[in-house]
């Protein structure tokens, strides 16, 4: 896929949605894929085509003092957040 010309100017765009609070087309979380999807582009231009605007949005989070849910974007629960095995008895 091919980069349009104004793709950078939409991520930047949609970056500087997600840090005001002002997020339109996404939860405004601070990850890789509520930016793509505040930008409208897919994910890999973030991750392939353009990573100074990835490294550009973790380097500003962490100027905010957050902590981006994962490098790549994908929201994990921690372990401590997770439901307790169910384990059998037996009688």
């Amino acid at each position: 896929m091919s980069t349009t010309p104004d793709e950078r100017a939409h991520i930047h765009e949609a970056m500087q949605r997600i840090f005001d609070g002002t997020a339109r087309r996404s939860t405004g979380a601070l990850t890789i894929v509520a930016l793509a999807q505040e930008a409208g582009v897919p994910r890999n231009a973030l991750t392939q085509r353009h990573t100074d605007l990835r490294n550009e949005f973790y380097q500003r989070v962490q100027e905010r003092g957050a902590t981006p849910t994962s490098r790549s974007g994908c929201e994990r629960r921690s372990p401590s957040s997770r439901r307790p095995s169910r384990t059998r008895t037996r009688n």
